[in-house]
C-alpha cells in the first residue's frame, strides 16, 4: 500500500511539473517533433523560446479609451470658476492644442442629458453655459451611464482666459 501511495505521488508529482513546463514553453521539444535547429521546421511557426518579428505598432495602441485623449490639454482648475453651477454639473475641461476649441468633459445617462454652448467672450474670460435636463418625476428611464464629449469653439484661442461655467 505505502507503495503505491508513493508511486502515485511521484506520478502526480511528475505530471504537474511537466505541464507546469509545456505551459511555460520551457523544456525539450515534444517527442516526435522537430528540434529547434532541425531544416525541416518553417519559418512562418515559430518555436518556443525563439522571439516573433515585432508587428507594427497599431493606431490605437497606448491611447487611453476613457478620459483625455494624447494632444488634449487640462483646462487649470485655477482658470476655470464653477461657482455659478449647481452640484452635479459637470466641471472638467480640456482644451485643444491650439486653444481655439474647449471640450467639456461629462457623464450622461438614462433621461439625464446636458448640453453646453459658449456664450460671451472678452479679453478676460470666456462663459460657457451648461445646461443639464432630466425626466418629469414618475418617467421609467434606461439604467446607463456614458461619457460624453462637448466641443465648444471659441472666436480666439482660450490663453489665460478665465472659463466661466453658468446654468443655461
Amino acid at each position: 500500500m505505502r507503495t503505491t501511495v508513493k508511486l502515485l505521488g511521484t506520478s502526480l508529482l511528475l505530471l504537474t511539473v511537466t505541464a507546469c513546463a509545456a505551459n511555460s514553453g520551457a523544456g525539450a521539444p515534444a517527442a516526435g517533433g522537430p528540434a529547434p535547429d532541425s531544416p525541416t521546421t518553417s519559418a512562418s511557426v515559430p518555436t518556443p523560446g525563439t522571439p516573433t518579428p515585432a508587428s507594427p505598432p497599431s493606431q490605437t495602441a497606448g491611447r487611453p479609451t476613457q478620459g483625455i485623449a494624447p494632444g488634449d490639454d487640462v483646462v487649470a482648475e485655477t482658470q476655470v470658476d464653477a461657482r455659478g453651477l449647481p452640484e452635479g454639473y459637470p466641471r472638467s475641461l480640456t482644451r485643444s492644442l491650439d486653444g481655439k476649441t474647449l471640450v467639456l468633459q461629462a457623464e450622461e445617462g438614462g433621461c439625464r442629458r446636458i448640453s453646453a454652448r459658449v456664450g460671451d467672450q472678452t479679453a478676460q474670460q470666456v462663459v460657457v453655459l451648461v445646461a443639464v435636463t432630466s425626466a418629469p418625476k414618475g418617467q421609467l428611464c434606461p439604467d446607463y451611464i456614458r461619457e460624453i464629449k462637448l466641443p465648444l469653439v471659441l472666436a480666439a484661442p482660450l490663453g489665460s482666459r478665465t472659463v466661466v461655467l453658468r446654468q443655461g
